[in-house]
């Protein structure tokens, strides 16, 4: 892998509390080395976030560098924050 940029879009509840709200509050792009993507996508770490009580989650996609995950989905514990990570790889 040359070069993996992370997109991280940071998301709040509806005032309602029901649903997520569509545009995110923030979003950060940054570039990551392959231990770190490694790092973040790893089943033990999502294991380890899921048992602290969060949700985590990966989606998987064909890429030019085999199957492998192309985006993380996150929520904390109470739900009031969703934050995804989208990986693009160059």
């Amino acid at each position: 892998m040359e070069k993996i940029t992370m997109t991280k879009r940071e998301y709040h509840r509806t005032d309602s509390d029901k649903g997520w709200k569509s545009k995110p509050f923030n979003v950060e792009e940054s570039e990551l080395n392959e231990e770190q993507y490694k790092n973040m996508t790893s089943k033990d770490t999502m294991r380890f976030f899921r048992n602290l009580g969060g949700s985590e989650s990966v989606i998987n996609n064909y890429t030019c560098n085999g199957y492998i995950p192309v985006q993380s989905t996150s929520c904390n514990p109470d739900r009031s924050l969703k934050i995804v990570r989208s990986f693009k790889f160059d």
